[in-house]
């Protein structure tokens, strides 16, 4: 019998690990997207200026002047 209640106990164990690492993962995940979305926004928002920034350049230099 002792040997049946051990097995029960780390088979409830084992099914809390689980559940320990999923919520582990999902934390992790939701920190990762809060960390990348802003970055990836910022690179957005330079792209976006730089292109912005060049074709200021382009025409207020016109060709052949």
């Amino acid at each position: 019998m002792a040997t049946l209640l051990t097995a029960c106990s780390n088979s409830d164990e084992q099914a809390e690990k689980g559940r320990i690492e999923q919520a582990t993962d999902k934390i992790a995940k939701e920190a990762v997207r809060s960390i990348k979305t802003p970055i990836e926004q910022a690179n957005l928002a330079k792209e976006l200026t730089e292109q912005h920034n060049n074709a200021v350049k382009k025409n207020a230099n016109p060709v052949g002047k």
